[in-house]
């Protein structure tokens, strides 16, 4: 027999979550209509239908610039943080106890300290050691990126029964032969998952370029930031605002496909 409190529990608890997809997705979505709005200034609901915000972004080179600049930096950052967290998961799951912890916290503490922070620590290294501008970028995002994919490829390979991988090694496998024969093929969708994580990190992250960008090396969030802060319209943010949600939309849709958006999700 149910509790008599089980219909307002639910019902309590559903307008709670209707109440946070509203307060996350009611931004967004006015931003994404607003894009397309024809005229000057930002006006909602627009009057009328009309990409003439997209034409004026694509039409700014250093928008164009800076879009193409982030994607692949993204797509870099993101493959080399879904190693380094990979790497990092097939170390310290074959530990335990306080070697274990403390390893889990070291690798997790990109999350855990502000990025503006990071950011502020990576240029004072990079200047000691001269480092050129992308690459600082790229190992900048790599390491915010790295421990979604560390999370992710942890909690997969420890819900794996360790005699699969001890059957690998008792036929003859090596060490470096089983993971990429035995337990790869096994955690894939968990490492799909963190690099989906890390790439929408580092396409949007600002605080810490803000500190590391600079002549030719200039992200979109950076560009969005100093364009509405010093230039022009807001509309032109809007368009490219919009064309960010399309893109990590179509990467999500992707993954979705590949792995199935059940397993993202469940991570």
């Amino acid at each position: 027999m149910s509790s008599p409190w089980s219909l307002p529990a639910r019902i309590v608890r559903g307008i709670v979550v209707a109440l946070a997809f509203l307060v996350i997705l009611a931004p967004i979505v006015v931003v994404i209509i607003a894009a397309f709005s024809p005229t000057d200034f930002f006006k909602f609901p627009p009057p009328s239908f009309s990409l003439r915000w997209f034409y004026e972004f694509f039409r700014l080179e250093n928008m164009r610039s800076a879009f193409l600049f982030s994607m692949q930096l993204a797509l870099g950052a993101a493959t080399f943080g879904a190693l380094l967290g990979t790497l990092a998961a097939v170390f310290v799951a074959k530990r335990r106890g306080f070697v274990n912890g403390l390893l889990q916290a070291l690798f997790m503490a990109p999350l855990v300290f502000p990025t503006i922070i990071l950011g502020f620590a990576l240029l004072l290294f990079y200047k000691t050691v001269n480092m050129p501008l992308t690459p600082g970028l790229l190992i900048a995002h790599a390491v915010i990126g790295m421990p979604y994919c560390f999370r992710t490829v942890l909690a997969s390979l420890q819900s794996l029964d360790p005699a699969i991988e001890e059957a690998g090694q008792s036929l003859g496998a090596g060490p470096l032969r089983t993971l990429a024969l035995v337990t790869m093929p096994l955690i894939w969708p968990a490492v799909l998952t963190g690099w989906l994580f890390a790439f929408v990190v580092s396409f949007g992250e600002l605080n810490t370029a803000l500190f590391l960008t600079g002549p030719g090396a200039t992200t979109l969030p950076i560009e969005i930031f100093s364009y509405l802060q010093f230039q022009g319209s807001q509309l032109v943010i809007a368009a490219a605002s919009t064309l960010q949600v399309g893109l990590i939309i179509l990467i999500v849709f992707g993954v979705q496909q590949v792995v199935g958006l059940r397993r993202i999700v469940s991570r």
